[in-house]
């Protein structure tokens, strides 16, 4: 893989407090090196603190443009309709530091097929003029093609994240009450993205708690958004705790390692979000998908998994069949 000069600045959604993001950037640092790169932040501290890498605010990318040679738009739903105004502005950002001399790579991104008609035709604009596109998976190679734009497609920038181990996960586990080596503990990683699946997921899952008492439920929010509501998967998780309070929720765990480590102890997962998919098949636990945007939708089929529809039939089936699956 070609990588961009140096120093390097790397823009994606970092420092939101989102598991599969933090995850992203990190394999991202394997690649590049830390050694000369900075991240653009929207909690540069934060990111200093867990990447050990030099970061800036969203308000100094200007400034920190002109001191770097290469740019890195790296990884995840970048180019898909739920990022907000600063990730339709990043085409137009990327198009402009082109302009201004830097080399630009798109690394590990995935590009969705329904996008508003500008957006789309900034991003293929953006993809033509980089030097390097890597993206996450066939589908989105396969788009740009028909673009005629060339793209390899690698596994998720995440991948690379090693697991902090089984062994963690169960201390955290442990840590909130429950006994993963006793009882099966089943995964909840649910998001208010869509708010009308949330409220059906919620229901079905209340439903499946109460229908199943030999088994014990923990929601992992994987994205803690700072001020999108329906980004951060801790308000949602309130919701389901108020109505079956036997749920637990995972304590504040923003290491996409140990946040590995914990799939790795469940006997199973319902995932709606889209690393939540990519973490229970790396911890080879039985995954219940119920995703809720089109790389989710992508991903299930690409693995060969039926997203289940969001009732409480189907999915006490589908838990039951989690749990025998992993206890045979």
């Amino acid at each position: 893989m070609r990588l961009p000069p140096k120093p390097t600045l790397v823009v994606g959604a970092y420092g939101y407090r989102n598991a599969g993001d933090e995850a992203i950037l990190a394999g991202l640092l394997t690649v590049l090196g830390r050694e000369g790169v900075t991240v653009v932040s929207r909690s540069p501290a934060e990111t200093v603190a867990r990447h050990g890498v030099r970061a800036v605010s969203v308000l100094g990318t200007p400034a920190a443009l002109r001191r770097h040679r290469g740019v890195v738009i790296g990884g995840g739903g970048l180019f898909g309709r739920d990022m907000g105004l600063l990730g339709r502005l990043l085409p137009a950002f990327g198009l402009f530091a082109g302009v201004s001399g830097r080399e630009i790579h798109l690394m590990g991104i995935g590009v969705d097929r329904h996008i508003p008609t500008l957006s789309a035709r900034l991003q293929r604009a953006l993809a033509r003029r980089a030097t390097a596109v890597t993206v996450r998976d066939q589908e989105s190679a396969d788009l740009l093609r028909g673009f005629g734009i060339s793209a390899e497609a690698r596994p998720d920038l995440s991948s690379l994240v090693p697991s902090a181990g089984r062994a963690a996960g169960l201390r955290r586990l442990r840590a909130i009450g429950l006994l993963p080596d006793r009882r099966p503990v089943i995964g909840l990683c649910l998001t208010a993205v869509d708010p009308a699946l949330a409220k059906a997921v919620v229901a079905a899952v209340v439903g499946a708690v109460d229908a199943l008492p030999s088994l014990d439920f923990c929601l992992i929010p994987m994205s803690r958004h700072p001020f999108v509501a329906t980004h951060n998967d801790e308000i949602l998780a309130r919701r389901v705790i108020a109505a079956c309070p036997r749920v637990h929720c995972l304590d504040e765990v923003d290491d996409p390692g140990t946040i590995l480590g914990v799939f790795e102890a469940l006997a199973g997962a319902v995932c709606m979000r889209y690393h939540s998919l990519l973490f229970a098949e790396r911890a080879g636990i039985p995954i219940v998908p119920v995703p809720y945007r089109e790389k989710a939708h992508r991903w299930v089929a690409e693995h060969g998994l039926r997203a289940i529809p969001p009732n409480v039939e189907t999915l006490v089936a589908e838990l039951d069949r989690a749990r025998l699956a992993r206890t045979a």
